[in-house]
């Protein structure tokens, strides 16, 4: 009787049928996080939003000439309360991105900023960021949720709001840098903040006349506000740099 062959684990791993080689697999994409828009982009994307009104009357109504008609002279009007708006944007998300940028580093916190702080987060709040390390991620989101309920529109608001990175008096500072008469800069901004105002509360009616009469609007004008509050962003930019 033949005795049976033994396999050895040699044998037994040499038996195995190994499975066909994969096809070689593609490189996972590098997922990026999209970068934060600085603070002049977000103004030059807002304005662009105002310009373009104003082209759309040019091209509607070509070269002609006199008095535009009553629904194409809104145009005017909605480019002025967008441009007030870039301009508002701008502060908004420039104050933000500073404080961010003071908090994160050793220079002095401004008087204005510590106030601000003292009543955005209470002891008991600033005991628990203590203690979860997140300080920076509290302030930033307490400060987006009151900005949300703010406005930063006309010299006031827009000085108050720059005195919180350490600029006061940051229009004479823009006058000063934009080689413009400080009086004459600050007083058309109101003008055209007050136009705003009149236009997105009231119309752009004087409502104290009966019947209510319409303000006039120019080509001229909506222009002249752009201008305006594209200088005064570029200025403000050069000026916290």
């Amino acid at each position: 009787m033949t005795p049976k062959s033994r396999t050895t684990p040699a044998d037994e791993i040499g038996n195995v049928k190994t499975s066909p080689s994969l096809p070689p697999q593609p490189a996972s994409p590098v997922r990026r996080t999209p970068q934060r828009l600085t603070p002049i982009e977000v103004f030059k994307l807002c304005i662009r939003r105002a310009e373009n009104l104003v082209k759309i009357h040019k091209t509607a109504v070509g070269k002609r000439k006199g008095k535009p008609e009553e629904h194409l002279a809104d145009a005017y009007r909605a480019a002025i309360t967008l441009a007030i708006s870039a301009l508002d944007a701008y502060v908004r998300t420039l104050v933000l991105s500073k404080v961010r940028e003071l908090l994160d580093s050793s220079k002095p916190i401004p008087g204005a900023l510590v106030d601000r702080l003292r009543n955005l987060m209470p002891h008991e709040q600033l005991l628990e960021a203590a203690r979860q390390h997140d300080f920076l991620e509290r302030v930033d989101k307490g400060l987006q949720a009151e900005f949300d309920t703010e406005s930063f529109q006309g010299r006031r608001k827009i000085e108050a709001a720059l005195s919180l990175i350490g600029h006061k008096d940051i229009m004479e500072k823009v006058a000063q840098a934009a080689r413009q008469n400080a009086v004459v800069l600050t007083r058309e901004l109101e003008h055209f903040t007050q136009r705003r105002h009149s236009i997105a509360h009231r119309g752009d009616y004087d409502l104290t006349c009966h019947p209510p009469m319409e303000n006039s609007i120019t080509k001229q004008d909506a222009q002249k506000c752009i201008k305006l509050v594209v200088l005064i962003a570029e200025h403000v930019e050069k000026v916290v740099q």
